[in-house]
């Protein structure tokens, strides 16, 4: 590898281990949305002013708090500190529509924000908790919200009575565009809901899973336009396998497949394979009759789409598939160079690092995960669950503040936020074509959750079998459900304690 490749490399890594560190797995690697030129996000103003008022409308009524703070717990670096913080103006369109939403529900409510930082990472799970805990159990009106590590922050739920139930917390509506509609239903149980996440959290943005693909490779193997696919609905898992087959080569001559080589898809065996559980719409869980979540995966199609993404992955010579390493940095120096010296076709990848990708010396265009048949109604999208969900602890005394500034900001988000990096960050300034754009709003468009996926690591990991398996390369996945099936069913037996007690 060149010498100018393993510096690009090793930059590329070490933000990767910084940002998201990953639970037993290789994380998403983001970084904070730089801002493109400050006139720029006049498009996304107008995007916002486009709307119905009633849907920017967040019908809470005139309150004045007299000035009290209103504390919340956030993580400390990165885009969760981006989602949250904005000290002062400074030119960046990210940075300034956050400082401007702060502000304008600061005024509107008299209230000061009092924004709390904490190591949050993945290898900072027992250390934030342990201080969320300890706080609740003291009976401390410490924290009015905390936003958390999705994969970790539910084990409030499974480990005492430490959150409030938003359901029952004045001026929250869920009805609203805001809300992200499938993780009320999902998390909504027996009318209890812990947990809110929505256009307040950029982070699902940020860590959507996608595909990002080769322009010239593209032109060069596939034949067929990329966007007409997706947009037909035709972009599936046979159409990928179609389009890459032929797309391998043993260009160090040998006799094996390596790094070294060329190929029509490259992908990590961690989160990359997690996405396909949503992207195939194979749900871990699903309500039975009384609205109570219970397990799907012991059903035949939890096993056929393993075994089709298991061949494609694991048994065609045109896919890559980096497996586990000690660290992050050893995932990525894998598979990512193979795609940066334009000896891959397809990568899958995070939205967010179309950030970096920027600076690579060809074209590249954006797709949504496949679907796994074309009878499935729309592309599903996954979101690397180091995202941000809010809950808010049984010690609050103000729940109309809190009900009021979650409900407010959450809508200003909406208005202001996510069209600065969404549409200008995101679709202007890191897309290099306008039909990349429209696959981001697709990809937007299709983020899915599941109650059994957002409880992964008290369930202990039910849809990770999928990755476990093909980073092992092992195709047993009946009898390996079959095997855990009993101790995840005592597992979701736990949870559902604190939604029906």
């Amino acid at each position: 590898m060149k010498t100018t490749m393993k510096r690009k490399l090793c930059a590329l890594s070490a933000f990767a281990l910084t940002l998201f560190l990953f639970f037993s797995c290789a994380p998403a690697k983001t970084e904070e949305a730089k801002g493109a030129d400050p006139d720029a996000s006049a498009d996304g103003d107008q995007k916002a002013a486009d709307e119905k008022p009633s849907e920017l409308s967040d019908d809470v009524p005139e309150l004045n708090f007299n000035g009290e703070a209103v504390n919340i717990l956030h993580r400390d670096y990165g885009i969760w500190t981006a989602e949250m913080v904005a000290e002062a103006q400074n030119g960046e369109v990210l940075n300034d529509a956050v400082y401007k939403r702060n502000m304008a529900v600061e005024e509107r409510f008299n209230i000061r924000f009092n924004m709390i930082a904490a190591r949050g990472a993945w290898d900072h799970k027992d250390e934030f908790l342990k201080r969320v805990r300890n706080t609740v159990s003291a009976g401390d009106d410490e924290y009015d919200i905390i936003g958390g590590y999705a994969a970790y922050i539910v084990e409030l739920t499974t480990s005492g009575n430490f959150l409030n139930n938003w359901r029952n917390i004045p001026y929250m509506d869920f009805e609203k565009p805001w809300w992200n509609q499938e993780f009320v239903s999902e998390m909504t149980v027996n009318d209890r809901m812990f947990y809110v996440t929505g256009d307040f959290a950029l982070s699902t943005i940020n860590a959507a899973n996608v595909l990002f693909f080769n322009k010239r490779l593209w032109q060069a193997y596939a034949f067929e336009d990329p966007y007409s696919i997706v947009k037909s609905g035709s972009w599936t898992l046979d159409k990928m396998t179609e389009i890459t087959k032929n797309v391998s080569m043993d260009l160090d001559n040998n006799g094996k497949y390596d790094e070294a080589d060329l190929y029509g898809y490259v992908t990590d065996t961690h989160n990359q394979v997690d996405a396909y559980v949503v992207s195939f719409d194979v749900p871990v869980t699903a309500k039975n009759e009384d609205g109570i979540p219970v397990y799907k995966i012991q059903e035949e199609k939890f096993a056929s789409a393993f075994l089709r993404l298991y061949e494609f992955t694991r048994e065609t010579p045109s896919t890559f598939a980096g497996t586990l390493q000690p660290t992050a940095t050893d995932i990525y120096s894998m598979y990512r160079p193979i795609f940066e010296e334009e000896r891959a076709l397809i990568i899958a990848e995070y939205l967010g690092n179309a950030a970096e990708m920027r600076a690579y010396e060809f074209d590249f265009g954006i797709l949504p995960f496949p679907k796994l048949d074309a009878d499935q109604p729309k592309y599903r999208t996954m979101p690397q669950n180091g995202y941000t969900m809010f809950c808010t602890p049984v010690t609050v005394q103000n729940l109309d503040k809190v009900g009021a500034i979650m409900e407010a900001m959450s809508a200003e988000s909406r208005k202001t936020v996510v069209p600065a990096f969404y549409e200008v960050a995101l679709k202007t300034k890191y897309a290099r074509d306008e039909e990349s754009a429209d696959m981001i709003d697709i990809i937007r468009e299709g983020i899915s959750y599941n109650f059994g996926m957002e409880y992964v690591v008290p369930l202990d990991h039910p849809h990770l079998e999928w990755r476990f398996l093909i980073s092992d390369k092992k195709n047993t996945i009946v009898s390996s459900v079959e095997k855990k099936m009993n101790a995840w069913e005592k597992a979701l037996e736990k949870i559902l304690i604190a939604y029906l007690d």
